[in-house]
């Protein structure tokens, strides 16, 4: 049975109410040292930053020797400064020619003109990770009051739906950004395997109304279960509360503000924009991203996400997603995972998650984040999870007192 943690009645209050202002009290104390990106990054070392240059050395080579699959970008940065960045190349035209089939297009993710990188350029998908973008939409949509909160349920977000299930219709908001609203579904299994609802889906011309069809398997908030579709409600939650495309209120409200204007984001079937994981950024980019939840929300001084959304969306409201595997316990949020929660005494890490590679890494007590990009979605690859490589070499060596490593190498 996947645990729970549970916010307070209190807790909950204050993340419905949060707005812009916060009490000095409640500010994050941001270092005297830390750098805000412009157009650029300000460059440092990894020494002048007090981190491990020669493990770093090594992670790069290991990453340009295809040590650990197919990696395409590494990015470190410490108190707003980038210290290291990589790209490795990877010829992704040879890799997936003998995989190519007849069936082009956005979700084939195969074809090279879509995966990994959008016409060939500079913008990678993300995959997954474009579900944290879609959190960060919803804190701030509710802090503006386009959207009542997180008790705010599916009957009264998407009345042109007519959900005529009682039970569906009363799935709250709070129970869709956790992956609990109690739908059957089934994304554990390989992406390539036929039962996989994920893919299913994507041959659909409605996804929400793939996932409305689908029947209650569980009371909502009593079971953990990663849904793709879950989070592509959102897209049309927000969407409908403001009147909005989402990709203007994004251009408006987060994506301006922290400098972000080069990206593309895919168009799901029925016209909404695809927030299961359709957004490319480029690595940069999406380190930005990560610098504005390491800061709790704060750009330079403007408060962009309320500090308590972000607070709650870094809460293990899942304890464990994998409770079956001793080895792999990491939590769930708001749409963002925790890999370490600091029950143990280590630092505590969150980050972004995305299907091939893709992480946004955030260590908050050592003002450090680790960017990665890749495509390890090949049946057959022996390869080490970029979050666990960059915990056990880099963020543990920099911790106060150094732990041995603790995640075994080879899932």
């Amino acid at each position: 049975m996947t645990r729970f943690s549970a916010l307070t009645l209190c807790s909950m209050l204050i993340l419905v109410a949060c707005t812009d202002a916060e009490s000095p009290e409640k500010q994050r104390s941001v270092s005297h040292s830390q750098s805000w990106p412009d157009e650029n990054w300000q460059l440092s070392t990894p020494e002048q930053e007090g981190l491990d240059g020669n493990a770093i050395a090594t992670l790069d080579k290991e990453f340009r020797a295809g040590q650990h699959g197919y990696v395409d970008s590494m990015l470190i940065i410490r108190n707003g400064r980038m210290v290291f960045e990589a790209h490795y190349e990877n010829d992704y035209q040879q890799i997936n020619a003998p995989l190519i089939t007849d069936e082009s297009g956005p979700w084939n993710y195969y074809d090279t003109q879509w995966h990994p990188y959008y016409q060939g350029g500079e913008l990678h998908t993300v995959q997954s990770s474009t579900k944290s973008f879609m959190s960060a939409l919803v804190g701030i949509a509710i802090a503006r009051g386009d959207l009542s909160g997180i008790d705010a349920t599916l009957g009264e977000l998407l009345p042109h739906r007519n959900i005529a299930d009682p039970k569906k219709a009363a799935i709250t908001l709070d129970n869709i950004l956790t992956m609990r609203p109690g739908l059957e579904w089934e994304e554990d299994v390989s992406y390539w395997d036929p039962r996989n609802d994920a893919i299913l889906v994507e041959s659909t011309e409605d996804w929400v109304d793939y996932l409305l069809n689908k029947p209650m398997a569980h009371d909502q908030g009593t079971t953990y279960k990663y849904n793709s579709a879950n989070t592509q409600l959102m897209s049309e939650i927000v969407s409908t509360a403001t009147g909005q495309a989402l990709d203007a209120y994004a251009d408006q409200l987060l994506f301006g503000p922290i400098g972000i204007s080069h990206y593309f984001w895919k168009d799901a079937p029925e016209g909404f924009k695809d927030v299961a994981g359709g957004l490319y950024f480029t690595a940069r980019d999406f380190a930005r991203f990560a610098l504005l939840y390491q800061n709790y929300g704060l750009w330079n001084g403007h408060q962009v996400i309320p500090r308590a959304w972000v607070e709650a969306s870094m809460q293990p409201h899942v304890i464990d997603t994998f409770p079956n595997d001793p080895d792999f316990n990491v939590g769930y949020g708001y749409q963002w995972w925790i890999f370490n929660d600091g029950t143990d005494g280590k630092p505590i890490m969150y980050g972004s998650w995305g299907w091939g590679g893709q992480f946004a890494l955030i260590v908050p007590e050592l003002d450090m984040i680790g960017v990665f990009t890749g495509w390890n979605i090949y049946d057959g690859l022996d390869y080490t999870y970029a979050y666990e490589l960059f915990y056990d070499r880099i963020v543990l060596p920099a911790a106060p007192q150094s732990h041995a490593p603790t995640v075994a190498n080879g899932r």
